[in-house]
C-alpha cells in the first residue's frame, strides 16, 4: 500500500534540498577550475626588451653592433592563472643570439622567450629583430675649441687656450666613425672675469657641423680641463727721469720713441699700474761733455707679470744752448779723505784734478776752484788691505751756486796703503 500524506511531502523536500546542495557546489567547483586552474589564461607582458648575447664574437671578429640595442617586443604566455598572474617582467628573459655572425652587415635574428615553469609561449609580437654590424674602427680626430657668451670688462681679451691633447680617440663602427669629421670642446666664457680654471665636455661633430651623438660610439677624453687665461691691455706713455734731477724739459730737449707702449697683464695686475719702470738718465756720466748730448737705445722693463708691445726705445737728450760746461782744476789741499779706521795707513798723490762742470753760462764764471773739494771714503778698508787701491770721489761744491751746477763724469785717488 502506497505511502501518501505529510511523510511523503518531507521526503521530497530533503531530496530536493541536497540536489541543490549538490549543484551549486558543482558549480563552485567548475567556477574554481575555470578561473584559477583552466590551463587555457593568457597573460600579456609588454615592452620587453630584447637582450643581444654573444656581442662578446663580434668583439673579437673586430666587429661592432650598429643598431639593434633596446629593441623591445610584447609576450604572451598561457598556463594556469594561479602561476602566470604572479609572474613579472623579470621572471621572462627574452634574447637574441648574435654568435653566429662572423662579418659586416644586416642581420635578422629570431627572439628566443624562455618562459617560467608551467607557461608556455602563446604570441610575440616580432619573432625577429634587425641588427647591422660594422667593423670596428679607431680614429683620431682634431681637437678645436669654440669659445661662447665672451663678455669681458673693457680691454680685456682672452689668449691663447692650451689644451691638454689635441686628438680625440673614437671608436666604434666604420659607418659611424667615418661621419665624425672632428671634436671640439665649447668654452662658455659668460660669467668669466678673471683667468679661470674650468672643465668643459668634448662633443663629436660632423661634416655639417651638427652633434653626433651615438650610443655606438666611444672616445676618449669625454671632458678636458683648461685654464683660459684673461689678459687686459693698456697703453701707457713711456717714462723718463734723470737720476741727479739737474736736467728737465726745461733744460733740454728730450725725445722717447715710441712715446707709448701697450702693457698686457692679468687684469688685477694691470689695474695695480706701476707697470712700467722709468727710463732713467745718468746725466753726470751719459752726456758727452764736449756737445751735450745723449743718443741711445735703452731696454723697457715691465713689472712682474707685464708683457710690453715693445721692449727697447730710443732717447734722444740735447742741452740748451744756455746750458755750457766749464773745467776748473782742483787743488791737491781739496782732496779729503773720511771714514779711515784706526791702524789703516795710506797715502795719495795730491796732484790737482780738472773736474767739468755743467750749468747755466751765467753762473759758470761765478764758481772758484776753491769751492770745490774731492771727498773719497775710506770706511770699506782694513788693516789687511796692501798695495794700491781706487776709490771712487764724490764732488762737493760749498758755494751759493752749488745747486745751479753739476760735475760731469766719475772721479777716482789712486790710494797707496802704508805700514805707518
Amino acid at each position: 500500500m502506497k505511502e501518501s500524506g505529510p511523510e511523503m511531502t518531507r521526503f521530497s523536500a530533503v531530496n530536493l534540498v541536497a540536489w541543490l546542495l549538490c549543484l551549486l557546489a558543482a558549480f563552485c567547483l567548475w567556477l574554481y577550475v575555470m578561473t584559477v586552474e583552466s590551463p587555457e589564461h593568457e597573460e600579456i607582458f609588454s615592452h620587453l626588451t630584447v637582450e643581444l648575447n654573444g656581442t662578446e664574437v663580434l668583439d673579437r671578429n673586430h666587429l661592432a653592433l650598429y643598431s639593434g640595442y633596446g629593441t623591445m617586443v610584447d609576450v604572451t604566455l598561457s598556463g594556469k592563472k594561479s602561476v602566470t598572474s604572479k609572474l613579472t617582467e623579470r621572471d621572462i628573459t627574452v634574447t637574441a643570439d648574435l654568435s653566429g655572425i662572423s662579418e659586416g652587415g644586416r642581420y635578422s635574428c629570431k627572439v628566443n622567450v624562455d618562459t617560467p615553469p608551467g607557461c608556455k609561449l602563446s604570441a610575440i609580437s616580432q619573432e625577429y629583430i634587425s641588427v647591422l654590424v660594422d667593423e670596428s674602427v679607431t680614429a683620431y680626430l682634431d681637437l678645436t675649441e669654440q669659445r661662447e657668451n665672451t663678455n669681458l670688462p673693457e680691454n680685456c681679451f682672452v689668449g691663447t687656450v692650451e689644451l691638454p691633447t689635441d686628438k680625440i680617440a673614437v671608436t666604434g663602427p666604420r659607418s659611424y666613425v667615418n661621419s665624425v669629421k672632428t671634436a671640439r670642446v665649447i668654452l662658455d666664457l659668460s660669467n668669466v672675469q678673471r683667468t679661470v680654471t674650468m672643465t668643459q665636455d668634448v662633443i663629436l661633430l660632423n661634416s655639417h657641423g651638427n652633434e653626433v651623438d651615438s650610443p655606438y660610439l666611444v672616445y676618449e677624453p669625454q671632458n678636458i680641463t683648461v685654464t683660459v687665461p684673461v689678459y687686459k691691455s693698456v697703453e701707457i706713455p713711456v717714462p723718463l727721469s734723470f737720476r741727479w734731477g739737474f736736467l728737465d724739459e726745461t733744460k733740454a730737449d728730450v725725445t722717447i720713441l715710441p712715446e707709448t707702449v701697450v702693457a698686457t697683464g692679468e687684469p688685477d695686475v694691470i689695474d695695480q699700474g706701476g707697470l712700467l719702470d722709468p727710463v732713467v738718465i745718468d746725466e753726470k756720466t751719459e752726456l758727452d761733455p764736449s756737445q751735450l748730448q745723449i743718443s741711445k737705445i735703452v731696454t723697457l722693463s715691465g713689472k712682474e707679470g707685464v708683457t710690453l708691445s715693445q721692449t727697447a726705445a730710443a732717447v734722444s737728450v740735447s742741452v740748451n744752448p744756455d746750458i755750457k760746461t766749464r773745467l776748473i782744476l782742483v787743488p791737491g789741499t781739496n782732496i779729503l779723505d773720511t771714514g779711515a779706521r784706526e791702524g789703516v795707513h795710506y797715502k795719495w798723490e795730491r796732484e790737482p784734478v780738472a773736474v767739468t762742470f755743467m750749468g747755466p753760462v751765467d753762473v759758470l764764471p761765478k764758481l772758484a776752484a776753491d769751492d770745490v773739494n774731492l771727498v773719497f771714503d775710506m770706511s770699506p778698508y782694513s788693516s789687511s788691505n796692501t798695495g794700491t787701491a781706487i776709490v771712487r770721489a764724490e764732488v762737493n761744491v760749498d758755494s751759493p751756486y752749488r745747486n745751479d751746477v753739476i760735475a760731469l763724469g766719475n772721479y777716482e785717488i789712486a790710494v797707496t796703503f802704508t805700514e805707518e
